[in-house]
């Protein structure tokens, strides 16, 4: 597939002369390559301006280059390839502003930075542990009252941080469209998260539990989760009942990861993508602000095992 828009043909001619002279290449050199690619993503999606190539067109573009297979051989591109596509990318940015064509760079994610596992080496290894979805489910088999229960709903079922869980209000959550609203999310943004009939079945029977409790204290509380007496539950404790619910497990492969509720966040972002799920769709789901996070997820499905929903 060829560039159409004579607009675009003119930049990537303008790129190739700049690229050919500083780095004392040949014409059809990968960067090129690599822009002529962007430019023609941008047409097919009618981003005809440079200008509007704005964060959410670039994540929906690595997105895209996340998920295709490699033009030659065999499988996806590596996270090498990928990191190579944005270097070029911040070049072409720099380059387009010199020639007072971009009125400010494009928002370009950094470049993956990934820990290795020490176990196996393995590259793509996510620096929090996962459970996959026989031990997510051996975790809520364990839980022994309505409020263990929504905790595993919400951490894991709506992919909620620690703090959106202590913040939670009875109110944030929306029992008739089945949707959980998390205020003062990371970088003060709010999200509408949906959750599913399952895990919101158990939210509407905490829901009961949590008033009969306040009832009997003759107390009122905003909060969503509440101790017995009728206090909020604040996140180090929240983390404790889970490790609780571990304990009860007995699962010494799910006691050796140490995990706490931002690793069932962890967990749900990669059986998301294990199913089939867009990078934005997840990427938009956790309430990420760029696209780093929620690549390495994209990544990861290539190397560790497949577990489905």
């Amino acid at each position: 597939m060829k560039l159409k828009t004579t607009t675009y043909k003119e930049l990537l001619s303008k790129f190739d002369t700049h690229i050919m002279a500083t780095k004392s290449i040949r014409t059809g050199n990968h960067y090129t390559g690599q822009i002529e690619d962007f430019l023609i993503f941008l047409e097919e999606k009618e981003v005809l301006d440079i200008n509007n190539a704005d964060k959410e067109i670039i994540s929906r573009y690595f997105d895209y280059l996340s998920n295709r297979p490699k033009k030659r051989g065999t499988g996806k591109l590596s996270i090498s390839t990928l990191n190579d596509n944005l270097s070029t990318l911040r070049i072409f940015s720099l380059r387009m502003q010199d020639e007072k064509i971009l009125k400010k760079g494009m928002q370009i994610p950094t470049n993956f930075k990934l820990d290795y596992d020490t176990e196996d080496n393995n590259p793509f290894a996510l620096v929090r542990p996962i459970l996959s979805t026989n031990e997510v489910k051996l975790l809520f088999d364990k839980c022994s009252s309505p409020l263990e229960k929504s905790l595993i709903a919400l951490a894991y079922g709506a992919g909620l941080r620690r703090g959106n869980l202590e913040r939670l209000l009875e109110s944030d959550i929306d029992f008739r469209q089945g949707m959980v609203t998390a205020f003062k999310d990371k970088n003060n943004k709010t999200r509408r998260v949906p959750i599913s009939d399952f895990f919101l079945q158990v939210l509407k029977d905490y829901s009961i539990y949590r008033l009969q409790i306040l009832a009997s204290l003759n107390k009122r509380s905003d909060y969503f989760f509440i101790d017995k007496k009728g206090n909020r539950i604040k996140g180090n404790r929240l983390n404790d009942v889970l490790r609780q619910i571990i304990k009860r497990t007995e699962n010494k492969e799910i006691q050796q990861k140490n995990i706490t509720l931002h690793c069932l966040r962890h967990s749900t972002a990669t059986h998301l993508m294990d199913a089939g799920e867009s990078f934005e769709f997840v990427r938009e789901y956790l309430g990420h602000a760029i696209s780093d996070t929620t690549l390495i997820y994209a990544r990861r499905r290539k190397i560790k095992n497949i577990y489905r929903i």
